[in-house]
């Protein structure tokens, strides 16, 4: 019988990409179990970290028998520690029964890192790894940025007009593109572990950062505030704590006595003397020993300058409207100051869909391309 191996792993990591943003400080696995190229089961990272996808896929099935002589599709390779109940995913493959594995991504944390894989091989089961890594490896931009780099894979998104102005010449600013736009815009949110935005942004639109999709509000993202002045007060949307998120608050200033009364609050006091790059050096590790993977970054043209003339931004996510504003209004980027054309950035297109008359624009950094399949 022949097995549509392309098929099954799709679905796999149609799963995956179901858990991202929920996952924890743990990457979004998808897993799916089939036996004569027919699906037996399938699971995918649990709320937080746990289940992992081969756990549940496995556990789903009633009939533990069924599960000999299968085949499993998985993600990302099997974790080679030890869980809550004392084995580790790959351990518990071997005493299933299941007789092969397709693996699209190596795991590069050091606990797992090729050990699933010679786990797996130990107990002769057939092990395909890289299988689809390429269409597999957007699940994992963030946690090998955390692993490989300290740093979360950081995305910075874009609203603007069609000759790339965010606002008016007044600051008025909603809306430059549509409601489609603005309903996908919420669901990277949905995706991404935390969102970043600035005071001045706070105190120009006044914005929730969350997201507000029927069904995904729990998967807002954490709030990841700069308010190096502690210009921002409590009663504006931002510290909003409906979803019971953590809000973590980076300041040059003291906070022992700042927003006192809201307990979600972290606080974070950053050296003054810092400049611009170890400034977001500092946080973006700090976040990454928080197990922050994927950051998604909406703010305005002051941050978003100073971000890309560091090469600090590994991904452009720009929603691109029809409206064309002028001269007059203000750009999402200032001046980079570039004085040759071989020293400026550039960012290749990963991808483009339209929304009506609006365009998305999903644009990577050129020398930052994470593979899935790299290891330590």
């Amino acid at each position: 019988m022949s097995v549509n191996h392309i098929k099954w792993m799709n679905f796999a990591i149609l799963q995956g990409l179901r858990s991202k943003g929920a996952s924890g400080k743990n990457p979004p696995v998808g897993c799916v179990i089939v036996k004569n190229d027919i699906l037996l089961s399938y699971g995918r990272t649990g709320t937080s970290g746990r289940p992992h996808a081969e756990e549940e896929a496995m556990n789903n099935v009633v009939d533990k028998k069924n599960l000999i002589g299968s085949s499993m599709y998985v993600t990302l390779e099997p974790c080679a520690h030890k869980n809550n109940n004392g084995f580790s995913c790959a351990e518990q493959i071997c005493k299933s029964g299941i007789k092969e594995v397709f693996i699209s991504c190596i795991d590069p944390d050091p606990r797992t890192n090729y050990r699933g894989i010679k786990i797996l091989r130990k107990k002769e089961i057939k092990v395909q790894e890289n299988f689809m890594n390429n269409e597999a490896s957007k699940l994992y931009d963030g946690f090998f940025s955390r692993i490989l780099f300290n740093k979360p894979f950081v995305s910075l998104k874009i609203a603007c007009s069609l000759d790339g102005k965010i606002a008016l010449k007044n600051k008025k600013s909603k809306w430059i593109t549509n409601e489609l736009s603005r309903a996908y815009g919420h669901f990277l949110r949905s995706q991404n572990d935390a969102i970043m935005t600035s005071s001045s942004t706070i105190l120009n639109d006044n914005p929730r950062m969350d997201c507000r999709l029927s069904g995904l509000e729990q998967r807002s993202p954490t709030k990841i505030i700069l308010d190096r002045y502690l210009k921002v007060s409590s009663n504006h949307n931002i510290y909003d704590t409906t979803y019971k998120n953590d809000i973590f608050l980076y300041s040059f200033m003291e906070m022992k006595d700042h927003l006192t009364k809201n307990k979600f609050v972290k606080k974070r006091k950053v050296d003054k003397k810092l400049n611009d790059e170890d400034f977001f050096k500092f946080i973006f590790s700090d976040l990454a020993k928080k197990g922050v993977n994927n950051l998604l970054i909406e703010t305005g043209s002051i941050i978003n300058t100073l971000l890309l003339s560091l090469n600090l931004v590994d991904e452009l996510v720009i929603f691109r409207s029809g409206n064309i504003i002028g001269n007059d209004g203000l750009p999402f980027v200032n001046n980079l100051n570039f004085k040759k054309i071989n020293d400026l950035t550039n960012y290749k297109i990963s991808s483009i869909r339209t929304f009506e008359d609006n365009v998305l624009e999903i644009r990577n950094l050129t020398n930052k391309d994470i593979r899935c399949s790299q290891a330590l």
